[in-house]
């Protein structure tokens, strides 16, 4: 269960300007720590205006200056993510291929990783890369932010070239309209 404290904190910091807001992060990053599954199951609207604001921030700068909470801010972003694909037949409807995934940043010091079993129906994320991934993908960590959230299409940005992409081409296209699903099930995502 979610300390109501938290989610009243982390309520009045999403009200905040972006400045404001990156100054309470790394708190209260350090204090969702263990809770952020529970967290988006029993506030949902709370983590979908989270990563409302995430779009609006300058993620590379907060990483930058905020190296420790890096992993932090990834855990809470696949937390919410993994719940929304256990919780969405829609989104488990669209995983039908096995695809490893390796993201990294080439702006500040943030890497994580996705891996979609089609067999199961599940996709599970987290910081840090993985040994033998069928894709990386790089780029601005803002653009990486914004292919999980939804942001940014994934076959639009790879074609405007706003993030590069290495490995096969049709893995690429395959991860595509689950993340587009996925995405579409973030709540409130449209709100700020």
């Amino acid at each position: 269960m979610t300390d109501t404290d938290l989610i009243q904190d982390i309520d009045e910091s999403l009200e905040q300007s972006d400045d404001e807001l990156e100054g309470d992060l790394p708190e209260l990053l350090g204090r969702m720590e263990g809770q952020t599954e529970d967290l988006v199951r029993e506030h949902p609207e709370t983590f979908g205006r989270v990563v409302a604001r995430m779009e609006t921030m300058d993620i590379a700068s907060f990483v930058s200056e905020n190296p420790e909470t890096a992993d932090q801010f990834q855990e809470l972003l696949w937390a919410g993510m993994n719940v929304l694909v256990e919780s969405s037949p829609e989104v488990k409807e669209s995983i039908d291929d096995d695809i490893t995934v390796t993201f990294e940043a080439d702006d500040c010091p943030m890497a994580g990783h996705l891996e979609v079993d089609g067999t199961e129906q599940t996709m599970t994320g987290g910081a840090g890369t993985l040994d033998d991934p069928m894709l990386e993908i790089t780029g601005p960590a803002d653009t990486l932010v914004g292919l999980i959230v939804g942001r940014v299409d994934p076959i639009q940005g790879f074609m405007q070239q706003q993030y590069q992409m290495d490995g096969p081409v049709h893995k690429g296209t395959r991860l595509a309209p689950i993340m587009n699903s996925l995405s579409d099930q973030v709540p409130a995502s449209a709100e700020s």
